[in-house]
């Protein structure tokens, strides 16, 4: 069985390109994965967005607190076996994940 990986995406009035970041989380060719958002405390349009996915990744929100509080919410939800930190505004190769689990079984992890 493949280990899951978890992707957790800090955001923070992130409205303007999180939609890009959560899409290349979810366009990982690697299929065990899972998406959370954090949402720390945003006053722009970041919960409207988050919940558009509906359950194609879990969301949570919190009152701000910089971005090590959004982390720290979302770590002791993850259901993965590795964890990946994603910026609001990064996006991931599609092989990303791929890449990484293959290079972990290659030297016996």
């Amino acid at each position: 069985m493949q280990p899951r990986v978890t992707i957790v995406i800090p955001v923070y009035n992130g409205a303007k390109y999180m939609r890009e970041a959560i899409d290349s989380a979810l366009a990982q060719r690697y299929e065990n994965v899972e998406v959370i958002v954090v949402n720390d405390g945003s006053t722009d349009q970041t919960e409207e967005i988050a919940l558009s996915y509906g359950d194609r990744i879990r969301y949570a929100a919190k009152e701000n607190g910089g971005v090590s509080t959004a982390l720290n919410m979302g770590i002791p939800c993850m259901t993965g076996d590795y964890f990946q930190n994603q910026q609001q505004y990064d996006f991931l190769h599609t092989d990303k994940i791929n890449l990484q689990i293959e290079a972990k079984q290659a030297i016996g992890e």
